[in-house]
């Protein structure tokens, strides 16, 4: 059973990026733009579906999208900008439109206005331009700067920003006395497994891809949860880190969804028996190309929510709950 305290709770993360999350592999142009014009609808049913059933959720959202136009991103743009050595990763060389119409995969206002007027949603920073900060050509400063224009144009619109997504995972904790000046009290930290640590050389990429696919299908353990006593770091930041990546249905693994489903669940039970914490994300748009059958994986892992929560406590908390209630004293230093 959970501990009455600190009973266990499910996280949900959404990196909300739309094409600034794939722009130095895939250009805004053909098949990608369809999916990602449909992963706008995607979200508000996500949005919708969450406040239906009570979860409460976070949406890391990259810093351009706040922006319903050009001259009003532009007026957020930091003088101070990473100078990545591998120049297609520079997002300020990316052309925007005029507007969310003009150009719906890089400006999206809209949604993120949305999405703070449904309850039990949490907008969260994935940075101002999806910044890299273990990529080379970037530094300190520049982070700074980043993190400090992300939280300008989301109070702009009256939202404060204080939980944060690393883009590709890529933590450096160097930054982290920055990244609390700068006015963030969490983070997601990588996955605890080889196939989910950031950076190095594209052959080491692709078997920390082959490693992940195995871990969805075939891993031997349930997904990692965190104990309450690991969150609260001693830098004074926050660290909640991912449990499992939602992957998107796949039809050519499709006798293998059972298996995947199976040990989601796993992880939730493990949360609510242990009073640990599960964390699930992924990416609005990897529901997009077929979304009824993902739609239907997620009701059925709510679906176990419920339950659990019904039998063990199990609550559903966003990143910046779960912080707060880590640095709680009314959780014990024991707890």
């Amino acid at each position: 059973m959970s501990d009455p305290l600190t009973p266990g709770a499910m996280v949900v993360s959404l990196d909300f990026e739309l094409h600034w999350g794939m722009r130095d592999h895939s250009p805004a142009t053909g098949p990608v733009t369809a999916e990602l014009v449909t992963s706008r609808a995607m979200v508000t049913e996500l949005a919708s579906m969450f406040v239906e059933r009570s979860v409460r959720a976070t949406w890391a959202t990259v810093g351009f999208l706040f922006a319903s136009r050009r001259d009003e991103l532009d007026l957020f743009r930091p003088e101070l900008r990473p100078r990545y050595e591998r120049t297609e990763l520079d997002p300020y060389l990316e052309t925007v439109g005029r507007d969310e119409d003009d150009d719906p995969v890089h400006l999206a206002g809209s949604l993120v206005r949305h999405l703070a007027l449904s309850p039990g949603q949490e907008v969260a920073s994935h940075t101002f331009s999806h910044f890299y900060c273990l990529e080379a050509g970037q530094d300190e400063a520049a982070w700074r700067a980043d993190l400090a224009a992300a939280r300008a144009i989301a109070a702009a619109g009256g939202i404060e920003v204080t939980s944060l997504v690393l883009p590709r995972n890529q933590w450096n904790p160097r930054y982290a006395a920055a990244t609390r000046e700068c006015g963030f009290t969490c983070y997601r930290g990588p996955q605890p497994s080889l196939g989910h640590r950031p950076g190095g050389s594209p052959t080491t990429l692709a078997a920390r891809r082959a490693a992940r696919l195995a871990d969805t299908y075939v891993g031997l353990r349930p997904p990692p949860t965190t104990s309450w006593a690991e969150v609260a770091e001693a830098d004074g930041l926050c660290n909640v880190p991912a449990s499992a990546f939602l992957r998107p249905y796949s039809p050519a693994r499709r006798v293998l969804e059972p298996v995947r489903l199976a040990r989601l669940v796993a992880g939730l039970r493990d949360a609510a028996r242990r009073g640990r914490i599960f964390h699930l994300w992924w990416h609005p748009h990897n529901f997009a190309a077929l979304p009824q059958p993902n739609l239907d994986l997620l009701a059925r892992l709510l679906d176990e929510f419920d339950r659990l929560s019904a039998s063990d406590g199990l609550r559903s908390l966003s990143m910046r709950d779960v912080a707060d209630v880590a640095v709680s004293p009314e959780r014990g230093p024991d707890a």
